[in-house]
């Protein structure tokens, strides 16, 4: 398995620096997993997990399909963040 420092530099910046607008919100998770789905994700995420990506990634095991959807959620968000930071010179 190759990891690319640069990748996971940026998922790591997200996770300490984004705006709330650049997050994952309830209703990103409603909208990705559905209402009750979507709530349960969201509590879990917010008061299980103190929005720890490693943990709320390792949740999702056995449930492949949901842990992708969630990677997808999470990566769109990053994008945005991305996007909002490039005049910084985060790529």
């Amino acid at each position: 398995m190759e990891l690319s420092y640069n990748r996971l530099l940026l998922i790591s910046l997200w996770q300490y620096n984004h705006h709330e607008e650049e997050g994952l919100t309830r209703s990103l998770f409603e909208e990705t997993f559905g209402k009750t789905q979507g709530s349960h994700y969201y509590d879990k995420w917010m008061n299980s997990f103190n929005r720890n990506l490693w943990d709320m990634i390792a949740y999702f095991r056995g449930e492949g399909e949901n842990g992708q959807k969630f990677c997808d959620m999470l990566g769109k968000q990053i994008e945005v963040y991305r996007e909002n930071r490039k005049h910084y010179g985060i790529y």
